[in-house]
């Protein structure tokens, strides 16, 4: 990835932030030396070039796993019918709790840093999404842009998702079609790690991400 010197100052400050302010818990009989806790904190901090530290508030800790984890979710239906499973991540964005990332797959997105995925960037689209209080793939905006972000985000996602329940190809990761905030966060993951398929696959939402985020480090 490039960034000029300006953003690269920026991202090394907002770095240097995390760092103070995150506690960085590996788990699972994983050890993180000081030059891999300054590369997860240079990742999680990526989305945040142009929104600034803002973006770091509301959460005080980064948990990190060595591989995949496993997670219990439980769920009642309408009938009052309980649910439950469990579910294996590799990423995961607490409302005012922490940031869970998996190791391994921080890894396997640098080793190949424009496949289209980036699991820290996505669990930090999460907690920039949370930021107004609602996770619902809208970030914090000015209300001019907000209502123009609206507009773009629903018409695109609407048409992405019938894409993907037609069974017909799509460009970027089906996952995206889950809901409006995964919507979000996989369509940032694309920005910074193959930002041309995102400009083909959906043009509108490319454009206010590049107004988000600034300049993917990969254009240029």
């Amino acid at each position: 990835m490039r960034l000029d010197e300006p953003r690269a100052t920026r991202l090394r400050e907002l770095s240097t932030r995390f760092l103070h302010e995150k506690t960085i818990t590996p788990l699972g009989g994983l050890a993180l030396d000081d030059a891999q806790r300054v590369q997860l904190a240079a990742l999680c901090c990526l989305p945040l070039l142009e929104f600034g530290a803002g973006g770091l508030r509301g959460w005080s800790q980064l948990i990190v796993y060595p591989d995949a984890f496993r997670v219990n979710r439980s769920h009642v239906d309408s009938a009052g019918v309980l649910h439950e499973w469990e579910d294996e991540l590799i990423g995961e964005a607490w409302d005012q709790g922490p940031l869970i990332l998996s190791w391994a797959d921080v890894q396997a997105d640098l080793d190949e840093p424009d496949a289209g995925y980036c699991v820290a960037v996505h669990e930090m689209a999460h907690k920039l999404d949370a930021l107004d209080g609602e996770l619902d793939g809208t970030p914090p905006l000015p209300t001019a842009w907000l209502r123009d972000w609206a507009g773009d985000f629903q018409r695109e996602y609407d048409a992405f998702c019938q894409r993907v329940d037609r069974g017909r190809a799509v460009a970027i990761d089906p996952y995206a079609a889950e809901s409006p905030e995964e919507f979000f966060a996989v369509a940032s993951e694309y920005h910074f790690s193959s930002p041309q398929r995102l400009r083909q696959a959906l043009p509108s939402v490319a454009t206010h991400l590049q107004r988000l985020y600034g300049a993917s480090p990969l254009d240029g």
